[in-house]
This record gives structure tokens, sequence and C-alpha cells, in this order.
């Protein structure tokens, strides 16, 4: 057994995350379908994604709230309140009713916004020594990717077997399991002092860390640009399997299903080879190994494309491993909250205005054609980190002889965000980590 997993507070965060993310993806794919059903409009079942989507642009917001708060506690009250939210679910009985199953969806992106960053921060104060960044954060892609792929599953299918005020219920008792499973953690979270910059600028902070740190700066755009290009994947396949494979669109069920398992296989792997590789290579091998992939879906073959789909749906989450360590490993606990939300923000957004102009490419051109530009986007991605800096992981040692003496501002607070606000309060250090070529990256 790893040894992070013999650590009772590891476990605990890991089995409040996949509760916590069961519930949503179980709640989300049922609440499409039960407005579907109530209707008889994809439209409809289409605006539940809508209501859902929109309030993760709020996620630089949650960022905040999770730097400025004890994240255990914040874990906890969110995913209570959130079980109290989806309680109106049970009144629900015909068309009339159909506002709720929006407003719940509202509610849980916006619980989503928060959770998200306060969770990654979590993990940031659980975690005593950077050697174990990369380990852990393999073990909650895996734990995610696992869950992601079995949730929808779970929900659709106990909606056919019991309806939506079911999944209601169940989904209610795995927020609580979560909350009590974040309420059990012991971890010494000090109170965050308030930092008495502009509120513009704290919001912004994640943003400003990403942008002025060069070892991760580059990481970010090639994994943005990889996950951009991935998104072209949805709107290929339907073209793929009626004209490449010649089969119903309902066969893109098995094709998701199988692009899901490589995708739980490329977490595994990505945690592996983070210890081996660095972050800067395995996000490069990440982009390589979906590009590889994507060569095999012009073959019009089944098998042959389902293993392409295996071998593309590994490379995006193992690129996201060595992004996610890098993250961990080069921000300050407390700006872990606003740098995650960054990523993920940078991140998601390209990715849902990739759908629509995926969609206008396989409309207007042949889908090979497509897919030869989401391989060269893929490899591209992987070569634009030739030569970058690596993300450094500093031993325990060095951040504790920072620690000792650090420097004060004038003000009297220590230095300890890179978000700076240069105009108000100039100070000659960086917190950068150093991006020096190492043996290891």
């Amino acid at each position: 057994m790893h040894p992070l997993l013999a650590r009772p507070e590891f476990r605990l965060y890991i089995a409040g995350q996949t509760l916590s993310v069961l519930g949503d993806s179980a709640l989300f794919i049922a609440l499409g379908i039960w407005a579907k059903v109530l209707t008889g409009s994809s439209s409809a079942a289409g605006l539940v994604m809508f209501c859902y989507a929109v309030p993760m642009l709020l996620l630089p917001l949650g960022g905040l709230v999770a730097d400025r708060v004890r994240r255990r506690p914040l874990l906890v009250t969110v995913n209570l309140v959130l079980a109290v939210a989806v309680s109106p679910l049970l009144l629900v009985d015909g068309r009339g009713h159909l506002w709720i199953i929006y407003v719940t969806a509202v509610l849980y992106g916006l619980a989503g916004a928060v959770l998200t960053p306060a969770q990654s921060a979590m993990l940031r104060s659980i975690l005593t020594e950077r050697q174990d960044f990369g380990a852990a954060v393999g073990f909650t892609q895996t734990m995610r990717a696992g869950t992601t792929l079995v949730a929808p599953l779970v929900g659709s299918g106990l909606y056919g077997w019991l309806g939506g005020r079911a999944v209601a219920l169940v989904d209610i008792g795995i927020l609580v399991a979560a909350a009590l499973a974040f309420l059990a953690l012991r971890v010494n979270e000090p109170t965050p002092e308030p930092s008495g910059r502009r509120w513009r600028t704290e919001v912004l902070a994640g943003f400003q860390h990403l942008r002025t740190t060069a070892s991760l700066l580059p990481l970010l755009i090639a994994t943005t640009a990889t996950a951009t290009v991935l998104s072209f994947l949805q709107p290929v396949l339907f073209s793929l399997i009626q004209g490449g494979l010649h089969r119903s669109p309902q066969f893109l069920g098995v094709l998701e299903t199988v692009e899901g398992i490589g995708a739980l296989g490329g977490s595994v792997l990505g945690g592996v080879l983070i210890g081996k590789l660095g972050p800067r290579r395995t996000v490069m091998l990440g982009s390589a190994v979906f590009g590889l992939g994507a060569v095999l879906l012009l073959v019009p073959s089944v098998w042959v494309v389902s293993a392409g789909l295996l071998i593309a749906g590994a490379g995006m989450p193992a690129g996201v491993v060595g992004l996610a360590t890098a993250a961990q490993s080069l921000t300050p606990p407390q700006l872990m909250g606003r740098t995650q939300a960054a990523v993920n923000l940078s991140l998601t957004a390209p990715q849902a205005l990739a759908i629509g102009v995926g969609a206008g490419l396989v409309a207007a051109l042949d889908f090979r054609t497509v897919l030869a530009a989401m391989v060269v986007g893929a490899l591209l991605s992987a070569v634009f980190l030739l030569g970058k800096p690596d993300a450094v992981i500093e031993d325990d040692e060095d951040e504790d002889e920072d620690e000792e003496e650090p420097t004060v501002r004038p003000t009297g607070e220590l230095t300890a965000d890179p978000a700076e606000d240069p105009a108000e309060e100039p100070t000659e250090e960086t917190t950068e980590v150093p991006a020096e070529s190492v043996p290891r990256p």
C-alpha cells in the first residue's frame, strides 16, 4: 500500500472528494433525464447543463472564498447546505415544477465553484512533504475519473428504476456522508489573515500567479491547447460513427465508455510517471499520447477506433496530473484556492467554446480533416514545451529556511502572496520558484 493511503487524513480526504463528485455527477445526469421526461424536449434537458455550467464562471470568487476562510469547515458547510438545497426536488411531480430542477442545477453550479478550489486547497493543507504531491494528485485524479465513469450509470439507472425523487434522496445521503468525511479530518489550519489589498487584486491573484510563474505558465498553455482540441472529439464522433463506422448514433455510448476507461488508466499512469518524469515531461507525454491515439480514429475499423479512443482518453488526464502537481508545488498554501480556480477556468472556458467550433467544423469539413487538425494541435502542444523551464519541486528543508527568514512588509505582514499588487505594496522578493534545469524535471 502506498504510504499516503496509510494516512487517515488522506483517506478521509479521498472519501469526501469521491462522494462529492459521485453525488454531483449522478444527480446532474438524472436532472437532465428528468427534464426530458417531464417536457419531452431535448432543449429543456440541455438547459439543465446550461444552468449548471454558467455559475462555474464564478470560480475566481469561489477560489477567493477558499483562501479567505478555513477549508475544512467550508467543505463541511457547503456539502450540508447543498444537501438541503436538493431537498425541494422531492416536491417535483409535474411539468409545473420544472423550475425546481433548474434552480437545483444553478445551486449545484454555485457550490461547485466553491468546492473545486476548496478541495484542491485542502489537499495542499494535508500534504506535508512536497515529494508526495505527484502521488496525491494521481490518486485524486484516478478517483475522480473512476467516479465520473460510474456516476452517470448510477444516476440514469437509479432514475429508470425508482424515479427522480429516489435519486434526490440518495444524493442527499451522499452529500451528508461527504460532509462527515471532511468533518472527521484532523488538519492544522490557521485562520487566514486579511491582506488589506483591493478586492479586484485578490480575486485575480490566481491568474496573476499563473502568469508570473515562468515554469507553470507553459504547462497551462499546453494543457489548455490539448483540452481545446479534445473538445472537438464529441462532434467528430457523431460523424465518425455514421460515415466511418456505419453504426447507429446509440453506438456513441459504447465509444464514450471506452474513452472513459482510457481516462481512468491515464490518471493512474500520470500518478506513476510524475515522480519519474516531472511535471513538464508528463504534460508533454499526455499531449503526445492524445495525438497518437487520435491518429487511430482515422482508420474505419471499430476495433482500431476503440483502441485509439482508449489511448487518446488516457492522454489528457495524464497531462492534467502534471499540471496539477506543478500547481500544488509552485503555489503558496494561502493562494492555492484561487490558483486552482484560475486553472480550472482556463481549461473549461476554451473547451466550452471549442465544442461549438467543433460542431461547425464538422458541418463544413470532412470529419477526417478535423481529426487531422486535432492530431496536429495536440502534437504541437507537446513540442511547445521543449526547452521550457522545468517545474522545480523544492524540498522541505528549503521551504523551512524560507519560513525562518521572512521578509517584512512596511505594514508588518509577511511576504507570502505572489499576486502582490506592485502599485500598492512594492516588495523586493518574489515567491516564484526558480526554474533552472535539473537532472530530474
